[in-house]
């Protein structure tokens, strides 16, 4: 199930930045992983009614990234978004008619993942430990003024989150009968 050939890292951390790239790198690279191989129908069923679809949670978790290791980060979203149809947080309703229909394809999703991945690494490759720790593009925002956070929290918050979608779309996988022969994607980091 692996993207590419199986070759565990060593996970060198030696900062701050080290660190949260680790965990950047390994939960989109988990993230494809959970999505790149399925059929546009795989992608867009409902195993389990009262859960969203994995087009829906690919899509949310794209806008989430987008916004706090992209915009909060370096001052511009990388995608469009259609925040109507998939902030799951303010209306977490699956059975919404609009959500069932026209939804993107798998390659349409796996171009979004590789655009909003490719700027994410690049904003963090680009800040310093000073970055990290203070506000950098997020000043004046709800980020920093009303809630006090800084910089790496952003990336610490799409790391957990990519993470526990991760989790829900593979559980859907199982349901559908979706693994590969092991049943588990492979370790990126060692």
């Amino acid at each position: 199930m692996v993207v590419g050939r199986f070759e565990p890292k060593a996970a060198k951390v030696g900062s701050l930045r080290d660190s949260l790239a680790v965990g950047l790198d390994e939960a989109l690279t988990a993230l494809e992983e959970s999505f790149h191989d399925l059929t546009d129908e795989q992608a867009w069923a409902r195993p389990c009614a009262e859960r969203h679809t994995i087009t829906t949670m690919v899509m949310h978790v794209h806008q989430n990234a987008d916004v706090h290791v992209c915009q909060l980060q370096m001052g511009k979203l990388v995608l469009e978004h259609d925040w109507r149809r998939f902030d799951i947080w303010r209306d977490p309703d699956p059975d919404r008619p609009d959500r069932q229909e026209g939804l993107p394809t798998v390659a349409e999703m796996l171009e979004r993942h590789r655009a909003v991945a490719a700027a994410a690494k690049a904003g963090l490759e680009a800040a310093s430990e000073e970055d990290l720790l203070g506000p950098r593009m997020a000043a004046g925002t709800d980020w920093v003024d009303k809630h006090g956070r800084n910089a790496a929290e952003g990336y610490a918050r799409v790391i957990w989150h990519i993470m526990a979608h991760v989790r829900q779309i593979w559980l859907l996988r199982g349901i559908m009968g979706l693994t590969d022969k092991d049943g588990w994607p492979e370790q990126h980091y060692h």
